[in-house]
């Protein structure tokens, strides 16, 4: 049977651990955090609408309670600490890919992710952040002004970063992108390669063609081997994502939705991610509001590149916290 799994608040609030947890926490979630482990492709959507103030700053406690509860309904675990060394061991090297560019990587969020990572025994000067040319390495360094490492790229165009770890977060953030439809997880990958850029280069001369046909071959830079094998994480930020114009920001199309998109497989994720975009545009127009250009790069990188599971049938999306225009 191909439809998603779903389950009642009661059978939600029949859980032990977790039903504890989300009574604390006056959440209401449309599906339960599993206990099993997942035999299809699994993706959690967790919101909270206290995770921004009315000024819109994050709120670090809420923020980081989401990341542990969307991360242990991911696992299948019961709790945080399971569920992070689900992932990482204490010996390894972790590099966590954010972004810089126009809707920078909330801080917030990568220290989170470093904390929790830390808690799996990994050291966390062994935990590193980078995007592009730069990053930084230790506690201190989830702000990209301090960022010293330059870790460069191999003959092949591909970051040093990549190699340098054992271990491989992506972390996103969630809008329309005027090349290829959507930025999310696959797009995030393109700043870890460098000679992609056709507006300085002839297209023969390019390490990854990504930015022709709508950037429908993004994928390719997810099967780089180094990245695909080592990838352990996906957690999408989208507190306020952007739903057109993008990467550029129109504040006009900017909502708080307050959520994480958490998961380990990137076209799953990113197939979510595109049913959130798609239905915040239809509720803005009151109609159908395709997104523009069309995101082929998602199916494309299921069935092309074999990279994971694009057909929302097939994917588990497990729902918790806030629902109001959850869009999924």
């Amino acid at each position: 049977m191909n439809e998603k799994r779903e389950l009642t608040r009661r059978d939600f609030m029949r859980g032990t651990a977790y039903a504890g947890m989300a009574i604390a926490l006056g959440m209401a979630p449309a599906t339960a955090a599993p206990s099993r482990q997942p035999t299809k492709s699994r993706v959690v959507v967790i919101r909270d609408a206290k995770v921004l103030d009315d000024k819109g700053k994050v709120q670090t406690e809420v923020l980081a309670r989401m990341l542990t509860d969307g991360l242990k309904a991911v696992a299948g675990t019961a709790t945080a600490q399971e569920a992070w060394k689900r992932y990482f061991k204490p010996d390894d090297k972790v590099t966590i890919k954010s972004n810089v560019m126009i809707t920078p990587t909330r801080p917030e969020l990568v220290r989170a992710i470093m904390e929790g990572i830390a808690t799996a025994g990994v050291p966390i000067e062994e935990i590193r952040v980078w995007d592009r040319n730069r990053g930084g390495k230790g506690p201190d360094q989830t702000d990209p002004k301090t960022w010293q490492w330059q870790p460069g790229f191999d003959a092949n165009s591909v970051s040093n970063a990549v190699h340098e770890a054992t271990a491989l977060v992506n972390i996103p953030g969630l809008k329309n992108h005027m090349v290829s439809g959507l930025g999310a997880a696959l797009k995030n990958w393109a700043g870890a390669v460098t000679n992609i850029h056709p507006r300085y280069t002839k297209a023969e001369d390019l390490s990854f063609l990504i930015h022709a046909d709508s950037g429908a071959d993004i994928g390719v830079l997810n099967a780089i081997p180094a990245i695909r094998k080592k990838c352990r994480l996906i957690v999408v930020e989208a507190l306020r994502p952007l739903c057109n114009g993008g990467p550029m920001v129109d504040p006009r199309y900017v909502w708080p939705y307050k959520g994480l998109v958490i998961g380990t497989d990137p076209v799953a994720v990113d197939s979510v991610c595109l049913k959130i975009l798609q239905g915040r545009r239809d509720q803005m127009r009151g109609r159908s509001w395709p997104l523009s250009p069309p995101p082929k790069h998602v199916a494309i990188a299921d069935t092309k590149y074999k990279l994971g599971t694009a057909d929302l049938s097939k994917i588990e999306i497990v729902r918790l916290g806030w629902e109001e225009n959850a869009f999924v």
